[in-house]
């Protein structure tokens, strides 16, 4: 199956009005760009939130990622990867910015849709521009910025969020976005499938806590990747299989 993960290297040597015509186009592609359309009655749940994985839907007062709104995240990049794959697999579209080591496969390999994906690995020096331009037509952005994102930087980028049904995610650092409405810190704890030094990493264990604007401090525990009681069971089938 073709695989479509539009990719926008090279914007740095580009004029900003040919980058943003062509992010718009590239939109276009992969959804509606935020028009009215049937679906939007099959979204009705997801006006005011973006879905997240179990693990963190639970914790999060609103069940998701606030839309028209900024999450400031540690830089995790198996819950990225999560995110992105609850996303897609959703239905939702999603753009990745400024993070051209994220590890796309694993989305495919989790269950999400890579033809949801538009990735620009380099937005420099227009990342201003292709951040504002991707939060109105988009369900989530996933921009890892270099450094905390200044006030006047944000500003107007916030200005096209706040009319958007995007969640913006910034993997700087907590404290990177000033404003950010939720943040999220969290890190891998450890693998689980490995067994005695050898096997297949089938599950990362994420912690971490949650704290922002409505949302009390919670903290959180979760595994991304196969489901520790399904491979248990599998493993039991098998060596009932052995017996027999």
């Amino acid at each position: 199956m073709e695989q479509v993960v539009e990719d926008a290297q090279g914007t740095g040597v580009r004029d900003r009005g040919a980058i943003v015509a062509e992010l718009r186009s590239r939109i276009a592609t992969i959804g509606d760009g935020g028009g009215d359309t049937t679906a939007d009655l099959q979204e009705a749940e997801h006006v005011s939130r973006v879905p997240v994985p179990g693990w963190l839907s639970g914790v999060l007062v609103a069940g998701g990622l606030p839309r028209g709104a900024v999450t400031a995240v540690d830089d995790c990049p198996a819950a990225l990867v999560d995110l992105l794959t609850t996303l897609t697999a959703d239905g939702g579209c999603a753009a990745v910015v400024g993070y051209p080591r994220l590890a796309l496969a694993a989305v495919a390999a989790g269950g999400g849709d890579l033809e949801r994906l538009i990735l620009v690995p380099d937005p420099t020096p227009h990342a201003t521009a292709v951040v504002g331009t991707l939060v109105e037509g988009v369900d989530m952005v996933v921009y890892a910025a270099p450094s905390a994102v200044a006030p006047s930087v944000a500003r107007p980028v916030e200005a096209r969020l706040r009319r958007s049904r995007c969640a913006l995610v910034v993997c700087a650092g907590v404290r990177s976005w000033p404003g950010a409405r939720l943040h999220l810190s969290w890190s891998t704890e450890g693998v689980t499938g490995l067994g005695v030094g050898s096997g297949r990493v089938r599950g990362i264990s994420v912690v971490g806590k949650a704290w922002g604007q409505g949302q009390p401090p919670q903290t959180f525990r979760g595994s991304v990747g196969a489901d520790d009681a399904a491979v248990d069971l599998r493993q039991t089938q098998l060596l009932k299989e052995k017996v027999l």
